[in-house]
């Protein structure tokens, strides 16, 4: 609503201005007055477009995202595998080095870098 009644005052502020300029370039005093008169009106008009968007840009903006994801949902925790001898590495042997998670294998003793396996 707002969008429409700045959108009049614009046009009507447009049309206030050129009028009065048209008064004004007409030249007389009776026709100074009046093209000044009509100017000032545009010029009001537009101080008013320009305090209502201001006001409205102050008000907050909520965005409301509706988001589906399809699958399953389950989750299935699988079991991490030592690469050099395939037996299972508990969580306790998986450590954060230099960015990177490393295990070391509780059966074997390799250490390897632990990579997720691509999604599809």
């Amino acid at each position: 609503m707002i969008k429409i009644i700045g959108t009049l005052a614009i046009f009507g502020g447009l049309a206030f201005a050129g009028l009065g300029a048209i008064f004004i370039i007409a030249g007389g005093s009776d026709n100074m007055l009046v093209g000044g008169i009509l100017v000032g009106i545009g010029l009001i008009l537009f101080l008013a477009v320009y305090m209502m968007v201001r006001a409205d840009a102050k008000r907050p903006t909520h965005v409301t995202q509706n988001i589906q994801m399809s699958g399953s949902g389950e989750f299935r925790e699988k079991a991490i595998q030592c690469p050099g001898c395939g037996g299972n590495v508990a969580e306790k042997d998986i450590k954060l080095i230099d960015g990177g998670l490393m295990l070391t294998c509780p059966f074997c003793g390799k250490v390897s870098a632990l990579e997720e396996q691509p999604k599809w």
